[in-house]
């Protein structure tokens, strides 16, 4: 899946060439630690990222790619040019994450004492 995940990225980026690939994979790495951290929050335990939700992934990879070099800024312009950034990627995608959490079973831990 990494290999198919990150060539769908470089069309996204419209990368040709491989100069990019070792931060492309350190990028897809780290989202999909923190995606999966986030989905096995109740103790689902799923030990590798689900394919069906590998687009979040991408899109999540292709934001973080995006933001290089203004790391820690909420906003920039430059001329006429402005964007915006969000604090936390998983945030935005959160109502997607909760409905997959739920179809496995994962929407609350109970714990007896």
């Amino acid at each position: 899946m990494a290999d198919e995940n990150l060539n769908k990225i470089k069309v996204l980026l419209s990368i040709s060439d491989i100069k990019q690939d070792d931060l492309l994979n350190l990028l897809l790495e780290d989202n999909q630690a923190r995606l999966l951290s986030y989905i096995n929050q109740d103790g689902n335990n799923l030990v590798s990222y689900p394919t069906e939700i590998s687009w979040l992934l991408r899109e999540i990879t292709v934001r973080r790619f995006n933001r290089i070099g203004d790391e820690g800024k909420r906003s920039s312009s430059e001329s006429d040019v402005s964007a915006t950034w969000s604090d936390d990627d998983v945030a935005d995608y959160a109502a997607y994450l909760r409905k997959y959490r739920a179809k496995k079973g994962g929407n609350g831990i109970t714990r007896f004492i």
